[in-house]
């Protein structure tokens, strides 16, 4: 065996017939993109029902309660609020169930910026009986 890396076949070929295959063709990309966009654009439903992204509604709501504050205690209730960076924490099935106890039951008290009494306590009913 000579000191070459070629399959014989690569040394009897002319130049340029022997051409490197694309990985994946073009087609097959093209729909497994739409696939996916697809997936992703009719992925907004949950499977339980309610529909949609409980944990962005549910940091909506609170959100909206504290902006309706001025000044000091509108930045110190903003800064009070839960926030999970980890979208996959984000998406997960425990915090999804739980922002959605907060979806249901979340009422502002527009003088504190938070949830009102009976509002928390519906909410904690709710994430102690999932």
């Amino acid at each position: 065996m000579s000191g070459s890396c070629y399959p014989i076949a690569y040394l009897h070929a002319p130049l340029g017939v022997i051409r490197e295959q694309k990985a994946t063709p073009v087609n097959t990309t093209l729909v497994t993109g739409l696939l996916l966009s697809l997936l992703v654009a009719c992925g907004g439903s949950s499977s339980n029902g309610k529909g949609g992204d409980s944990y962005t509604r549910g940091s909506t709501l609170q959100q909206q309660c504290c902006e309706a504050l001025q000044g000091e205690p509108r930045t110190q209730c903003l800064a009070s609020l839960p926030k999970v960076e980890d979208k996959a924490v984000q998406s997960s099935a425990a915090n999804q169930s739980t922002y959605q106890c907060v979806v249901e039951h979340f009422t502002c008290d527009k003088a504190t910026g938070h949830a009102t009494q009976a509002s928390a306590q519906a909410q904690l009913e709710c994430i102690q009986a999932l």
